[in-house]
């Protein structure tokens, strides 16, 4: 489409003014499942841009039909996941085998894996025409999330462990996910902190702030709130300085009292800037072309296998509505489509 055609607008005009504020926002919720929030954008931003569990496959064949026009304005899955682990005991938990059915099914539904802090940068080039983008998130930084054995190679039966032997079998499926931390990350301490953090970064994924003790932020004052912020971004800069937290996930999903705290905090070695907030629950995120998005409060969808994975408002539950509704990516990466 050429600069003039309705439905499209310049990318680099729409980044300029989009960076220009962060605006705090969303209710606060202790509970998994919020309301859910979709996008119902019709247009680009003025003046600027209870199913049954999924069964594992051993072959995931990406959509054969003609590909889906491309709509830049449509939603995007942001998915929250928690402890992976054989034995499932509560409504976060999951089994590395429906984790893997995951994957299978949102390879073969043309999805591609980003990081949260390229949706927050409203930077989604990675993303092949056709498809649409996913952000895997994972918190509180379980040991099923992430382990290396004594030879220094990833746990098979991890998520990362999954997600590389994924990305091995599906080249275009990268294996990158955004990892929110505490104090002693994947049960790891001492030495071993630092190198698993390296290990992540330089395996692509990112890594966020989850706190440093996973308090509820909002019986807090200030300064206890910027401290466990802080001491968390501390830790990961120490460990990685070239790639310091610009995103935190908030536990519990419960704001500060003063909001502010969120994007920016602390003094001397633990000072911290964020970029993007990630919340509890419960639907898809707005394009972050689209003027509903709030990089200050991204709406996450909850993946379990509790109970087979049927629950209120989980992975399944969202991606059977999505197929009308979901971002497209288009081929143009100086214009943003808002309609096929």
């Amino acid at each position: 489409m050429s600069a003039g055609t309705p439905g499209t607008l310049h990318r680099r005009t729409f980044l300029a003014l989009a960076a220009s504020a962060v605006v705090a926002g969303c209710n606060d919720t202790t509970q998994p499942d919020a309301a859910p929030v979709v996008a119902k954008d019709h247009g680009p931003v003025p003046s600027a841009p209870a199913p049954k569990a999924p069964a594992p496959t051993t072959q995931a064949k990406p959509l054969t039909s003609r590909p889906p026009a491309p709509s830049e304005l449509g939603v995007i899955p942001v998915l929250m996941h928690h402890r992976l682990a054989a034995n499932v005991n509560g409504e976060y938990d999951m089994t590395p085998a429906f984790f893997r059915a995951e994957l299978e099914r949102l390879y073969r539904e043309g999805y591609h894996p980003i990081r949260t802090i390229d949706l927050v940068r409203r930077d989604l080039s990675a993303v092949p025409e056709g498809k649409t983008p996913v952000v895997l998130t994972f918190d509180d930084s379980t040991p099923g999330q992430f382990a290396l054995d004594k030879s220094g190679r990833v746990v098979p039966d991890t998520a990362l462990g999954i997600m590389l032997a994924f990305q091995t079998r599906y080249p275009d499926f990268p294996a990158v996910g955004s990892f929110y931390l505490n104090r002693s990350p994947f049960g790891l301490s001492g030495a071993e902190v630092p190198r698993a953090l390296r290990y992540l970064n330089d395996a692509g994924c990112e890594l966020g702030n989850h706190t440093w003790d996973h308090p509820n932020l909002r019986h807090l004052e200030t300064a206890e709130a910027e401290s466990e912020i802080g001491r968390l971004a501390a830790m990961i800069t120490a460990a990685v300085p070239a790639a310091p937290a610009r995103t935190i996930a908030l536990p519990l999903g419960v704001h500060p009292r003063d909001h502010r705290v969120l994007a920016a905090g602390g003094r001397g070695g633990t000072a911290y800037k964020n970029e993007g907030v990630l919340l509890v629950g419960a639907g898809p995120c707005p394009s972050p072309y689209g003027k509903s998005f709030d990089p200050m409060a991204i709406p996450r969808i909850r993946c379990s296998s509790y109970q087979g994975g049927q629950g209120n408002l989980l992975m399944d539950y969202w991606l059977d509505r999505l197929p009308r509704q979901k971002f497209v990516a288009g081929s143009n990466n100086s214009k943003v489509v808002a309609q096929g």
